[in-house]
């Protein structure tokens, strides 16, 4: 039965895997939903106020990207060259020859550069004209060859921007991810092949037990893991295992990290053997372009070993498992951790600060393992710790007469016990090992861009992982008398993430066109059926509105019930309406209800303030007599921009309020008398 079981688990996750090639509709089991148009005026003003709209945040985001060049394409009369001249030049940079880079080159600067010179219209510089025209004439063409002529193509953002505003990074929990079968475990947690529903992309689910984590006390470890893999997944790093979310249960801590379905080095060691110098180059180089990554960011590894390589389904590979990764930007490390055997001396050696020259020793120990099967400093297989230790801070490593020359002269750079002396540490960093004559002839832009076959290709449609039952799982007995206290959950407050340039990655690699096609029509449908009623977004047109947009209210006599209603904040009320209510009863009920139900003035309003309800950020209105009106958002911008434009706005009313002269023997009413034209239809600049 236990057999039958994991067959089932594989079949399923393979099925999974194939699924996630297919077209968007099959590939998603749910949909992505855009906010409401409502939010666009909310995050605008959000969005503006963190200097996040300027043109060229927008345009270097890869959704801000495809959103300004369909508008360019469908909305505007003028043509925009520069679109085109800057995509070709993102073409060029990613072709292999030089032979063909030379061609294309040619074409572009004929095609774009030339054009406009003789036009006389060109907006570039001599400078760069200058250097591409003699970069051309001595047939040099490198990838950057157009880096200094080539600026993004401006337009006004605001065109564009409220669409931008619409794709927010998500919140997630685990509904959002179908999970299959377990492809490993660690010392927290187990780690799962899983499917997010949205846009059908595979990855691997890393899932850490928060009892488990109180219980070795493995808070601190658990926390810098998701520090450590936030800084090095930016940037487009194709040799690091990166995350693309982070969230968490009441009982598990999450990370969403890319998924790499060809097992790990130790495993294709033991199955392929040892690799030849040419086979561990391949290997060698990826990694230093994972460790260069990691060092740009003030991250030092400290785990470097086969066992941390995996391979993706192409046999490319990337450096995992970040757990015991440090940030050496502010104070340098000093704590003994890693794997012996794999541990420079400095780090053996208590007490000593280190940087990022630990990690090049352990890759010195790492390729001595691939070309001989063990580490330089674990002969005949001893498993003794103190003994390997012992080796690594006073041993001279032997190389075998088999290896070339500048083999050797690699392995002793990295190996080097004084740090001072160790390649990778002189200065340059990576750069000194790249530039090594071992790895004469490397084309480092091709190693980056994946050209170079790997030797060895995992077998398609396999998981390549062992069997569930033999990986196993936790005992819950070991936990039964763990309690989680608030406290506990309190360390998790800022555990959730998105790494928006990933989350935007993913969605334009699967669904971005489904969902632009599928909100366009949401919206053309709902401007029909609300043209009789007239659309919420319309009435704050040629007013003093100064935000508009959904929330919920505590409705009901017991204000027990959340109400979505669409709330408008001006200069000296708030204003709501209900969904799909027509301005005819909006107007209707206000003649009919004197009390002012649909409306607050802001000389009713004595305090503007946060509350929570059942863990809920919320907007506590405090009226006059005592009453309370409590708003909830949609998501947290939202409730900080609504919060802030309702506090200043009530600030500023009561400034007037104060300064405006007293009717002797009146006093002014609570409530605007709607039996007058209603202040909808009345400018607001004054009270």
């Amino acid at each position: 039965m236990a057999d039958l079981e994991a067959v089932l688990a594989d079949v399923s996750y393979l099925m999974a895997m194939e699924k996630s090639k297919s077209t968007p509709a099959a590939r998603a089991s749910k949909k992505i939903i855009l906010p409401e148009p409502s939010i666009r005026s909310v995050m605008q003003k959000y969005l503006e106020e963190r200097d996040e709209l300027t043109f060229d945040k927008i345009f270097n985001q890869k959704i801000g990207f495809l959103l300004f060049k369909d508008f360019c394409m469908n909305e505007i009369d003028e043509a925009v060259p520069q679109l085109k001249f800057y995509e070709e030049i993102k073409e060029y940079e990613k072709l292999d020859s030089e032979e063909e880079r030379l061609t294309r080159s040619r074409q572009i600067y004929d095609g774009y550069i030339m054009k406009e010179l003789l036009s006389c219209s060109h907006p570039f510089s001599k400078k760069a004209v200058d250097h591409v025209q003699s970069h051309l004439a001595k047939k040099q063409v490198p990838p950057t060859l157009f880096q200094v002529s080539c600026e993004s193509p401006r337009k006004d953002p605001f065109h564009f921007s409220a669409a931008f505003c619409s794709f927010l990074d998500p919140q997630l929990t685990m509904n959002d991810f179908s999970v299959h079968r377990i492809i490993g475990r660690g010392g927290f947690g187990e780690v799962y092949g899983c499917r997010k529903a949205d846009t059908g992309k595979m990855y691997a689910m890393k899932c850490l037990d928060k009892k488990r984590i109180k219980m070795k006390q493995g808070e601190t470890l658990a926390l810098n893991e998701r520090i450590m893999l936030s800084l090095v997944s930016t940037g487009d790093c194709p040799f690091i295992v990166c995350m693309t979310y982070a969230f968490h249960t009441p009982d598990k801590l999450c990370f969403i990290l890319d998924l790499m379905n060809g097992g790990d080095l130790h495993y294709h060691l033991s199955q392929h053997g040892v690799f030849s110098e040419k086979e561990m180059r391949f290997y060698a180089a990826e990694i230093i372009l994972g460790l260069e990554h990691m060092h740009n960011r003030f991250v030092v590894y400290r785990d470097l070993k086969p066992a941390n390589i995996l391979l993706d389904e192409h046999g490319h590979v990337r450096i995992s498992d970040l757990g015991l990764a440090c940030d050496f930007s502010k104070k340098k490390p000093h704590a003994s951790v890693g794997t012996h055997g794999y541990m420079a001396p400095e780090v053996l050696q208590k007490g000593t600060a280190y940087d990022s020259s630990a990690d090049w020793f352990s890759l010195g120990c790492m390729l001595f393992k691939l070309l001989r099967g063990h580490s330089p400093f674990r002969q005949h297989k001893t498993k003794d710790k103190h003994e390997i230790d012992r080796m690594t801070l006073t041993m001279n490593v032997e190389l075998p007469d088999s290896f070339t020359a500048e083999l050797k002269d690699l392995l002793e750079g990295l190996l080097q016990r004084d740090v001072s002396k160790r390649l990778g540490c002189q200065g340059r960093g990576a750069l000194e090992v790249k530039e090594h004559q071992f790895f004469k002839g490397i084309d480092w832009q091709q190693v980056y861009l994946q050209k170079y076959s790997p030797p060895l290709i995992p077998p398609r449609g396999e998981v390549n992982a062992a069997d569930a039952f033999d990986i196993g799982s936790f005992d819950e007995e070991d936990t039964k008398g763990i309690k989680l206290l608030d406290s506990d959950q309190e360390l998790y407050k800022n555990f959730p993430l998105v790494i928006s340039e990933r989350w935007q990655q993913e969605v334009a690699e699967t669904v971005y066109e489904a969902v632009n096609l599928d909100t366009d029509k949401s919206e053309a449908r709902k401007r029909a059926k609300n043209k009789q009623l007239g659309h919420e977004e319309d009435y704050a047109l040629g007013k003093d509105c100064i935000m508009h947009g959904y929330m919920l209210k505590l409705g009901n006599p017991f204000l027990t019930q959340w109400q979505r209603r669409y709330f408008y904040l001006f200069p000296n009320r708030v204003e709501w309406r209900g969904e799909g209510e027509s301005r005819e009863t909006w107007l209707k009920h206000f003649k009919k209800h004197k009390d002012g139900q649909n409306l607050l003035t802001m000389e009713q309003i004595v305090s503007v303030e946060e509350t929570h309800v059942k863990d809920k950020k919320c907007i506590l209105l405090r009226i006059k007599g005592g009453k309370q009106f409590v708003m909830q958002c949609e998501s947290d911008p939202e409730f900080v921009q609504w919060k802030k434009e309702l506090t200043e706005a009530f600030t500023e009313a009561q400034k007037l309020l104060r300064r405006a002269p007293k009717v002797i023997g009146k006093g002014r009413a609570g409530v605007v008398e709607l039996s007058k034209p209603p202040l909808t239809h009345r400018n607001s600049n004054g009270l």
